[in-house]
């Protein structure tokens, strides 16, 4: 179950790992430098499943009983099925938050009509050190907190995102600072 439970966290190390680094050691651009276990995420996934289902097997085979006086004692807390269990759903739900980020960051909409265009600025930032979904999802949910941001597209296929925001209300360096607070590097900007 402890493998289980390593490779469940190691599926999400490219996604904290920035973001610790980030905000607790404050190297910026962190992100880099776990981009290599987007590669490994279908192993981890794999070896994860295969531990539970070894555990499984463990908790809930039968068992022979050779005396029919023998005492049979409670398992630990870690090899009761209750653990088991709360494992597997652990496992699960980082799985989730994995490959499906979106559950967890629903696109929020600010429902803003602009009536003068001529304060809203639209620009594209090369980002480095994206390289899933989650990344995306990331990216698109912490800039559109933001107050005056009205639209964030993020590819990390790309490497890019393209905001629209009102510059009465924010600017390009806040943008930035958000994003690199996630542990992303901006290589690039340009105005659209």
């Amino acid at each position: 179950m402890g493998t289980a439970v390593f490779s469940a966290v190691s599926l999400k190390l490219c996604c904290w790992g920035p973001l610790l680094l980030t905000s607790v050691v404050g190297i910026s651009g962190s992100s880099v430098y776990f981009s290599w276990l987007i590669v490994l995420k279908p192993y981890l996934l794999g070896i994860a499943f295969l531990s539970l289902g070894f555990a499984f097997y463990q908790v809930y085979k039968k068992k022979k009983v050779d005396c029919g006086s023998c005492d049979t004692a409670k398992p630990s807390f870690f090899k009761s099925k209750f653990y088991l269990w709360l494992v597997t759903v652990f496992v699960v739900v980082m799985t989730l938050v994995s490959y499906y980020p979106q559950i967890f960051h629903p696109m929020a909409t600010k429902g803003i009509v602009a009536t003068n265009n001529t304060h809203i600025q639209t620009v594209k930032l090369n980002i480095e050190g994206m390289v899933c979904s989650g990344c995306e999802e990331n990216i698109n949910h912490s800039v559109n907190k933001i107050d005056g941001v009205t639209n964030v597209s993020t590819s990390f296929e790309e490497g890019t995102s393209i905001i629209e925001f009102d510059t009465t209300k924010t600017n390009i360096d806040e943008i930035k600072k958000v994003i690199q607070s996630k542990g992303y590097l901006i290589t690039n900007t340009k105005d659209r």
